[in-house]
């Protein structure tokens, strides 16, 4: 729990998500933590992933695109018994909870 309550403050400060709500932000940033967890299972790279996440983020999406670089790079600092399904869930849990 704590490497994840490490990382939301910094991308909420580092990026303009600060404006949005709670729920929006952290929902949001759970899915891309979830698909950097998928990427990475597939056997994508890191810089990949971030470029194929940061593309699929269009429209208002397109607002969060700042914070796929470091949550991707948290994914796969992740130990690989750590990946799971839960990855995210547990993730936007403790951004809920900042």
């Amino acid at each position: 729990m704590t490497r994840f309550a490490a990382l939301i403050p910094a991308l909420v400060l580092a990026t303009p998500l600060a404006a949005q709500d709670r729920e929006s932000i952290c929902s949001a940033s759970a899915g891309i933590v979830d698909a950097a967890v998928e990427a990475r299972s597939d056997g994508m790279g890191q810089k990949k992933a971030i470029r194929t996440i940061g593309n699929g983020l269009e429209g208002d999406a397109a607002i969060y695109k700042a914070a796929v670089q470091p949550i991707v790079n948290w994914v796969y600092g992740l130990e690989e018994e750590q990946l799971n399904d839960e990855v995210g869930a547990t993730y936007e849990k403790a951004c809920l909870a900042q």
